[in-house]
């Protein structure tokens, strides 16, 4: 394999270029229930204020008489198991075998994308005023849903190819809540929240820095609590990466 295969390949296979590959993927097919009958307007990556100076970033959402569909774009491989209940779920996935012939299993955490969802929708309406909101979390056709477990009726769980059908579902089964003269002007609202790179730099640096996120800003699993044992700092406490060792990512407290 050559170089700049190697190269191209190292990038196609990166968490940020996949999740963005994903949300074109679900802006496309969004795009496509025109033909059907279903208008509304599609934005990708708005980042939207929140009450503390920082932003949100929405992966997708789909403005319509009957809301706003806001989607959790998730472009994982793997088995993936999760509650709403809890603050994180898991994706595993075959890593081989080890030198005594054993599978191996790679397991991370990640935050609640459910959760995640909820913020995302706090601060649109933060924004807004109070919209009607319905929270999708869309996982890539790569992974296999295996344990997923929720209760709130204004949330769905499904794969990108499921998107439309899920969509579909809800629009014949919601009164219209939206004149056009609404979804315009949430739609103009909205994209007028600049999603350039100045803003994308901004709110990266929201989630590094920020004293209440618990995310971790190099691989996106969650954060945990964790002490010193050892050395000059034995006994200081210090959030860690849930993914480590593959991840050391650190913050000191």
């Amino acid at each position: 394999m050559g170089i700049i295969t190697r190269l191209l390949k190292n990038l196609i296979i990166t968490p940020s270029v996949k999740g963005r590959i994903g949300e074109a993927r679900l802006e496309r097919k969004l795009d496509s229930l025109d033909f059907w009958g279903y208008h509304g307007y599609c934005l990708r990556n708005v980042y939207v204020p929140r009450k503390d100076g920082t932003t949100s970033e929405i992966d997708v959402v789909y403005i319509t008489p009957k809301g706003l569909f806001v989607i959790e774009s998730k472009n994982y491989a793997g088995y993936i198991f999760g509650d709403e209940r809890y603050k994180y779920w898991t994706s595993t996935l075959y890593a081989g075998k080890n030198w005594l012939g054993f599978k191996k299993v790679d397991k991370n955490k990640f935050y609640n994308p459910i959760w995640q969802n909820n913020s995302h929708i706090s601060a649109l309406r933060n924004h807004c005023g109070f919209v009607e909101a319905f929270s999708i979390i869309a996982f890539g056709d790569n992974c296999e849903l295996k344990d997923i477990n929720w209760n709130s009726s204004n949330v769905e769980v499904c794969y990108y190819s499921e998107i439309k059908k899920v969509i579909k579902r809800i629009w014949n089964n919601v009164p219209d809540v939206y004149d056009e003269a609404t979804v315009n002007r949430i739609y103009k609202d909205l994209l007028s929240l600049d999603s350039s790179t100045e803003t994308r730099v901004k709110h990266v640096n929201d989630i590094k820095y920020g004293s209440d996120s618990l995310i971790c800003p190099r691989c996106g699993s969650g954060l945990v609590l964790r002490t010193a044992r050892n050395g000059a700092y034995a006994g200081n406490q210090f959030y860690g990466c849930s993914n480590y060792p593959k991840c050391k990512y650190i913050r000191n407290l």
